[in-house]
This record gives structure tokens, sequence and C-alpha cells, in this order.
């Protein structure tokens, strides 16, 4: 089991929408959540190493749905244009496992599930971490 600097978040924009979306209607980043929430509890194995965190805004409105896929120790990426259906949260799926299994959360090309290509937004390095907790003297 992962320690809570190796777990992945994931971080999905609930109030994400699309520009024709009614005001009123039920945000496709809720959909998004909903579903990933769904997905997790139907994979114990997933749910073991990724935790799900709802957000009120990634800022990221031009690329309905948005997440964040991060770790303390991994490298982090924004992700967009996610579709809120039963395929978007399978490709999600699968890339975490694949981000989950790396040490750097570096997933080779090779790797990539089709459905994440072309919607990375962005990249951030890790958090630096305290010499106290990575052995450093």
């Amino acid at each position: 089991m992962p320690t809570d600097h190796d777990s992945v978040e994931l971080v999905v924009c609930e109030t994400c929408r699309r520009p024709d979306d009614p005001p009123d209607a039920v945000r496709p980043g809720a959909e998004l959540l909903a579903l990933m929430e769904r997905a997790l509890a139907a994979d114990p194995a997933l749910a073991r190493s990724v935790r799900l965190r709802p957000m009120r805004c990634l800022m990221s409105c031009r690329r309905p749905c948005a997440v964040a896929v991060r770790s303390a120790r991994r490298m982090s990426y924004v992700l967009g244009d996610l579709p809120p259906d039963d395929d978007g949260v399978e490709t999600l799926a699968a890339y975490l496992r694949a981000y989950a299994a790396t040490p750097d959360g570096i997933v080779p090309f090779k790797q990539w599930p089709q459905g994440v290509k072309g919607r990375f937004v962005s990249r951030m390095p890790p958090l630096d971490v305290p010499a106290a907790e990575d052995g450093a003297v």
C-alpha cells in the first residue's frame, strides 16, 4: 500500500462546463466526478492507490472537463477536454494505473491510453521532500 507521499491524487474540477451549457444544467465536471467515484468504488485496487478530490475550479475553463493528477514524489499533470462519460473514465483510470506504477510520474508515451493523447495542459515537477523524509542528511 502506498504511503501518503507516494499515493496518487486525482483532482477533478466539479464546476467545469462547456460554454454553451445552460447555467442551471448539471455541470459536466460534476458528472465526471460522479462517474469517477463509481469507477473507484467498483475497482478496490485502483481505489487503494488513488485518492479522489473534488475542486471547485482548476481554472482550465477553455478545456473542460479538467483534472489534475499528482503525487508528492512524481511529476504532476493537468489534463483537459476529458469527456464526462464511461469511455473518458475508463481512459483516465488506465492512465492513473500507469502513473501509479511509475516512481517519477513519467508514463512512457507508448503506454499512454489513446484517450489521453492531446489532452495534457501542463506538467509540474514533484514537490520538494524534506531531507528527514527522503533519508538524506
